[in-house]
């Protein structure tokens, strides 16, 4: 049936169109503001000299990021013993969790060395928060904590939609970064419990990969922490907490700047374009490496495989550390 709308000029209008373009940018608008619902499990130092500090940079990322909605974060040992994890991610959440709406009470402590599959704060902190929604699962350190929760509660391993694990590598040996590939890094979240990684495979959650080689492109650059050092907050704290990881990074790795390998955790849950992924087949060596090759083979698991990063992912990066929008 055809309408006539009064103004300065009769234009044919149909109602059936209307409500279609009404739910059309209500659906649309309902999506643009949609979060997606994550739990991290981290592993931060920030603080302790000689320890790397790229976790507490994917965490502020994560605060400032209203695109992540943080159900709750664990803690589990790494690039820290569990007591120093647990005390560096309730500072971080003290003074920059306000931001996302996270307090201390979401903190929850883990595994405090490999193999570890008992009850713990943070198994049973996932298994509520996961009666409640469905997550994607952050894993920034060890996957202990993850391994452990999947023993004790199995029935919900399918309320974890995916798993992005900063792990993986597309070939065996370890890493090379800095002049000529020269300072040689061992894939530290794997070769601390090749066997929680082994666990993640055999399970049915879909696998997300970021390699610690995508790194380089989001260098920061001592440039780049003077810029963060001049917005306060949040930045001028991670300026001053990471110089020695800055000096390492630059002035004896030879690399441009410090490499936030964390940060490629955080990335997919924001801004999926900004990770670039290909299908990949993965399987663990005998050095326990977790080697993602494109061909399937004998025990091989599918899961999409960091390839890249896209362009303006680190100026994203930047600007989110600095502020949230």
């Amino acid at each position: 049936m055809r309408r006539w709308v009064r103004g300065t000029g009769a234009v044919p209008f149909r109602f059936g169109s209307f409500w279609i373009f009404l739910r059309l940018w209500l659906f649309v608008g309902g999506a643009a503001e949609a979060a997606t619902a994550v739990w991290i499990d981290t592993d931060p130092a920030i603080g302790a000299p000689w320890r790397e500090v790229d976790d507490a940079f994917a965490l502020v990322l994560a605060f400032h990021s209203p695109e992540i909605e943080i159900a709750g974060l664990s803690n589990t040992y790494g690039n820290a013993s569990l007591p120093r994890t647990d005390k560096v991610t309730r500072e971080l959440v003290r003074r920059f969790g306000g931001a996302a709406g996270v307090t201390e009470s979401e903190v929850h402590a883990g595994a405090g060395a490999p193999g570890e599959t008992s009850s713990t704060e943070a198994s049973e902190a996932l298994a509520r928060a996961l009666r409640k929604q469905k997550l994607t699962y952050l894993a920034l350190g060890p996957l202990t904590n993850l391994t452990a929760f999947l023993k004790l509660h199995p029935e919900l391993a399918a309320r974890i939609e995916r798993v992005i694990f900063v792990g993986g590598q597309s070939t065996p040996g370890r890493v090379g970064f800095g002049r000529n590939g020269s300072q040689r890094v061992h894939d530290a979240n794997v070769f601390k419990d090749p066997a929680a990684v082994a666990a993640l495979l055999r399970s049915a959650i879909p696998v997300v990969l970021t390699p610690i080689e995508l790194a380089p492109p989001l260098a920061l650059t001592r440039a780049d922490l003077e810029t963060l050092r001049k917005s306060g907050g949040a930045g001028e704290y991670l300026f001053r907490e990471t110089r020695v990881w800055l000096w390492f990074w630059t002035g004896f790795a030879g690399e441009r700047g410090g490499l936030p390998f964390d940060v490629l955790g955080i990335l997919p849950a924001l801004r999926p374009v900004s990770l670039l992924t290909e299908e990949r087949f993965v399987s663990l060596n005998a050095a326990g490496e977790l080697v993602a090759r494109k061909k399937a083979g004998r025990g091989a698991r599918r899961v999409r495989f960091g390839t890249g990063v896209s362009g303006g992912a680190k100026e994203l990066v930047v600007e989110r550390l600095r502020r949230r929008p």
